[in-house]
């Protein structure tokens, strides 16, 4: 059987219930299979991948997967495959993958993608939200499709220890500064422009992280399945004691829009101070994203809050 032939196998046996142990038995193995050759067009599926130390032959986009996901960063090495939506079929017939990973919803690409490799979707983000507790589902079933099990135990452990971590740091600062009870909500935002955002709030990853550090989110508006919803600057004032908390970077040209924007200015918020940039994010990852995000979140309100308290202006906490 040829190495390819056999990982592909290996790789199929958990979707289709091909019984592989007479085979491995028969082959003598000492060791555990390797994984099988991914390519992966969904940016939350790399991260995990990568976090359970397994190297895609192919990612999508990896230039702004860097850029957006930040951590863990694809290797150099590992060739870019196109569009997330539109990838190179030629290339991926050159890397000649054993399963080709997608998001459900990339599902339009799979009569496509399954003339080069067979095709498994994921679905993390859908109309039911909770996308941390698939996240940790999905983590489980990559785990065992590339036979590192514990791995992915091991990565869902790390993660709930980091946010028990960073909920543990903000309810201690609380105390010591005596903050209100219940404390502000806040406001969690991504700029489209100099007047339009998207806020996240329900079904969002980042919803998840911030019900589990106890921080209360102020947007309650309509969201769609990957948890953000479209708003005016205007919103931002329908709960004038909230924070808010933006993604860096913003956008060509919104810096100097806001600068003179008197509505910015005039938001509750922005005209006390209480207003943070948090580090680049892509808001749609999973297990990796959540941590990261917690460990971000804890910082900037943290740091921002003592910092603010030794001086007596208003804080963010």
């Amino acid at each position: 059987m040829r190495r390819r032939d056999f990982l592909r196998s290996a790789a199929l046996a958990p979707l289709l219930g091909t019984p592989l142990a007479g085979a491995r038995a028969a082959a003598n193995l000492t060791t555990p299979a390797p994984a099988p050759r991914l390519v992966v067009l969904d940016w939350g599926l790399v991260e995990t991948l990568l976090a359970l130390g397994i190297t895609p032959v192919g990612v999508a986009e990896t230039d702004a997967y860097n850029d957006s996901v930040v951590a863990p960063l694809v290797p150099a090495h590992v060739p870019d495959v196109g569009l997330r939506l539109a990838p190179s079929l030629e290339l991926l017939q050159q890397l000649a993958p054993d399963l080709i990973l997608i998001n459900s919803s990339q599902e339009s690409q799979r009569a496509m993608l399954e003339r080069i490799a067979p095709v498994r979707a994921f679905a993390v983000y859908t109309d039911a939200g909770a996308p941390y507790r698939r996240s940790q589902d999905i983590t489980l079933q990559l785990a065992e499709l590339c036979g590192r099990k514990s791995a992915g135990q091991a990565l869902i452990d790390a993660t709930e220890r980091a946010l028990a971590r960073s909920r543990a740091q903000i309810t201690a600062l609380r105390s010591r500064m005596q903050a209100p009870n219940p404390p502000r909500p806040l406001y969690l935002i991504r700029f489209f422009d100099g007047r339009h955002i998207g806020v996240y709030g329900a079904r969002s990853l980042f919803q998840d992280v911030m019900d589990a550090l106890d921080v209360a989110n102020a947007w309650h508006g309509p969201t769609d399945y990957w948890g953000i919803g479209v708003a005016g600057l205007e919103k931002l004032a329908v709960s004038p004691a909230a924070d808010v908390l933006y993604f860096d970077p913003l956008p060509s040209g919104v810096a100097r829009s806001l600068a003179s924007n008197r509505l910015w200015h005039a938001l509750p918020a922005v005209a006390a101070g209480r207003v943070a940039a948090l580090p680049p994010f892509w808001g749609f990852g999973m297990l990796p994203s959540a941590a990261r995000f917690a460990d971000a979140l804890t910082a900037t309100l943290t740091r921002d809050s003592a910092a603010k308290a030794a001086v007596g202006t208003q804080t963010l906490l």
